[in-house]
């Protein structure tokens, strides 16, 4: 038997090797595979592959996607070399995916004419999706934003364009000049360089535009009849007016210095929305009458053009709600998920979303503070003079964050927990001194309507 076992194992230690090719199963894969596993890495890490064997050597040229970044480039060599290189070698395959990131304190880069020369090279590849960021940096270089060469601004094959940094699209001043992109879906505008005259004649140019984001960078009118995705960020300190015509808008995020915002077709479409609202900005900003005036209605008007969502979320971090009454003329039927950032100053906007959503299922609280008190106000929550019928019949779901023990607080839940009938989860989140024990004894000595109801407190 041992001599038996010891022939066995000298049989197994003499079975011979595999060798490489029979281990590299990969490289045996269709180019076409191989191409769409390296389409998820960068370009340099792709180029890399070439020393891995003669069947790798070329086939980081046949990969219709090109990711350069300066940060990722060897100092040694200059960014515009190995960007005209690259193209250069790739000249065989249309280029779908082309991402161009550049920071001038990071390369000798200097000469702009080889960015207008990479733009056509993408063009006349039919180039699909074109993300571009370019920055400068102010102090060793003269600021200069870049244009894009004319001929790009015809680019029948982008299906998206990303644009970010000192980038330079106003072409207001010649009138010969004109956007054409028939087949752009999604369009981004990153804290580019002064959008105001062109953002018009751009837009009107996407005749099928479906998602258009946009950081500050002011524009003055959004009519896109195709398009369901905006999203705004804005950074105004002065007062602007911002039209929106989009009847098939099914996704809004609005976040910033709120100015005028008027949406012109009514948005039945809508899903999702929304609203953080820094601050305010005033036409007639010197004078504190005109102020309010202008503060008054101007929240409460979003609100109420977003009316038929189904998603609401809601976050103000100001004081101007106080000067505010209980205005929404129009009832939130759609609304079934509200998510609501509630202050010392905004009790009474809550209780007003409350009672104008009767099919409101999900409702999720958080608390969050001021720099300043609103103790000259009666702001907190108060019970209402009627019961949330509808509300009391439909919300299924309540979840509190940052739950401190504050008199509104404890009113808020104790109201929810008595007349919710078909309340199934409460979840609570402290903050503060209390103990989650005691917060859930004291939630188990509230009358409850809901027989079914489970307490989570963390």
């Amino acid at each position: 038997m041992a001599e038996s076992s010891t022939q066995s194992k000298t049989k197994r230690h003499k079975l011979p090797p595999k060798n490489d090719a029979e281990l590299d199963r990969i490289s045996d894969l269709p180019d076409s595979l191989l191409c769409l596993i390296l389409s998820f890495l960068p370009t340099k890490e792709v180029i890399a592959t070439s020393i891995l064997s003669n069947r790798w050597k070329l086939l980081w040229t046949l990969v219709p996607k090109l990711d350069l970044d300066t940060e990722t480039i060897d100092p040694s060599f200059t960014f515009e070399h190995i960007v005209s290189k690259v193209l250069s070698l790739q000249q065989k395959v249309s280029l779908r995916n082309f991402r161009l990131r550049f920071l001038f304190r990071c390369s000798s880069f200097v000469n702009y004419s080889y960015l207008h020369t990479w733009l056509l090279i993408a063009a006349s590849r039919n180039v699909e999706e074109l993300n571009l960021e370019i920055y400068f940096d102010w102090e060793a270089l003269k600021w200069k934003p870049q244009k894009l060469p004319r001929s790009f601004l015809s680019c029948k094959s982008l299906v998206v364009l990303k644009l970010r940094g000192d980038i330079h699209i106003d072409f207001a001043t010649d009138s010969s000049l004109s956007f054409q992109f028939p087949n752009l879906k999604i369009l981004h505008l990153l804290y580019l360089f002064n959008l105001r005259e062109c953002s018009s004649r751009l837009l009107s140019s996407c005749p099928v535009l479906e998602e258009l984001v946009m950081r500050s960078g002011f524009i003055c009118k959004i009519f896109v009849p195709t398009l369901k995705r905006l999203n705004i960020t804005l950074r105004e300190f002065e007062f602007y007016k911002l039209e929106i015509n989009a009847p098939a808008l099914e996704y809004f995020n609005f976040e910033g210095d709120l100015g005028d915002i008027k949406i012109q077709e009514k948005l039945d479409n809508l899903v999702e929305a929304n609203v953080d609202i820094r601050r305010f900005v005033s036409e007639f900003w010197r004078d504190y009458r005109h102020e309010e005036y202008c503060h008054n209605d101007r929240i409460f008007q979003l609100l109420a053009e977003l009316n038929n969502v189904k998603f609401l979320s809601f976050l103000f971090h100001g004081a101007e709600c106080v000067r505010v009454g209980y205005i929404y003329p129009l009832s939130y039927q759609n609304l079934v998920r509200l998510e609501f950032k509630v202050n010392d100053c905004n009790w009474h906007v809550l209780q007003d979303l409350l009672q104008n959503a009767p099919n409101l299922e999900i409702l999720d609280v958080t608390k969050v503070s001021l720099s300043y008190d609103c103790l000259e106000h009666d702001l907190g929550w108060k019970e209402p003079p009627d019961d949330l019928d509808d509300l009391s019949s439909h919300l299924k779901s309540l979840c509190y964050r940052g739950f401190e023990g504050l008199e509104s607080e404890v009113g808020f839940l104790k109201y929810i927990l008595k007349h919710a009938r078909v309340l199934k989860e409460v979840t609570i989140q402290v903050s503060g001194g209390e103990s989650k024990e005691s917060v859930l004894e004291k939630l188990s000595m509230f009358p409850r309507r809901s027989t079914m109801c489970l307490f989570t407190v963390g």
